[in-house]
């Protein structure tokens, strides 16, 4: 290859770790994909690290060049993706069964637009609802929580096309659905406003991040772990900041 394709091929590399983290991904997986990359192409690994926020990778070829790049990783830009970080998981696995020429890389990291879809819209209505309804609610409940989870999710897509900062949205979108909740209680569609809070807190919980933490641990990446455990506990405090005021102010009104 020449100077121009390795740098390609290091610059493609280090694109899918970071997308990859950017999807929810532990930084060992990361790290572990872009290594398994770089073998497949006969280049040796001398670096290949991710953090929260930056990933850096070095490679020496065949005949003694070094190659060296990092990328930063945008917390705005961060979130759960699961279906993305399976495609990106795919891609890799094919490169690494057998390493197609740099023309035929797949085309996979091309970063797909916010685009509303029916599928997550109805996993917030019925995820919304089904809690509502499992810790304790009547159907009525279910249905409002549904309904507010809805608006959730239409203020998420809003979230991720201006790229807004997680946790002031969180405050936002919390303070917001308390006043719904409240407002749907209050004109008799819905009976139990605890319960239809619960349902619509449960959208919020960071729950795969405080796993994805943990789990840093056990794999010794402790300064992403704790940026992950610290991040979780900012949105906890949001989600509660959110909902007091709500209730606060709905209180008084």
């Amino acid at each position: 290859m020449t100077r121009a394709e390795w740098e390609a091929l290091v610059e493609y590399t280090l694109n899918i770790g970071r997308q990859m983290m950017e999807c929810g991904a532990e930084a060992w997986r990361a790290e572990n994909t872009m290594a398994r990359i770089f073998r497949a192409y006969d280049l040796e690994v001398l670096d290949a690290h991710v953090i929260a926020t930056q990933a850096a990778v070095t490679v020496k070829t065949p005949t003694g060049e070094h190659y060296t790049s990092t990328c930063m990783i945008l917390p705005d830009k961060t979130g759960t993706d699961l279906g993305r970080l399976e495609t990106l998981n795919a891609a890799a696995r094919h490169i690494c069964d057998a390493p197609p020429p740099l023309e035929e890389l797949p085309l996979c990291l091309k970063r797909p637009v916010a685009r509303w879809s029916w599928r997550e819209l109805l996993g917030y209505l019925l995820g919304a609802g089904a809690f509502a309804i499992f810790f304790g609610g009547v159907f009525l409940d279910g249905v409002a929580a549904g309904a507010i989870g809805g608006v959730v999710y239409l203020m998420e897509q809003v979230r991720r096309v201006h790229q807004q900062n997680k946790i002031i949205y969180t405050v936002v979108a919390c303070f917001l659905a308390g006043l719904l909740a409240q407002a749907c209680v209050g004109i008799g569609f819905g009976v139990n406003l605890d319960l239809i809070m619960i349902g619509d807190i449960m959208l919020f919980i960071p729950g795969l991040v405080i796993v994805n933490g943990v789990r840093e641990f056990f794999y010794a990446d402790i300064l992403t772990g704790l940026y992950r455990l610290v991040e979780a506990l900012l949105i906890a405090g949001a989600i509660a900041a959110g909902y007091a005021v709500s209730l606060m102010m709905g209180g008084s009104l």
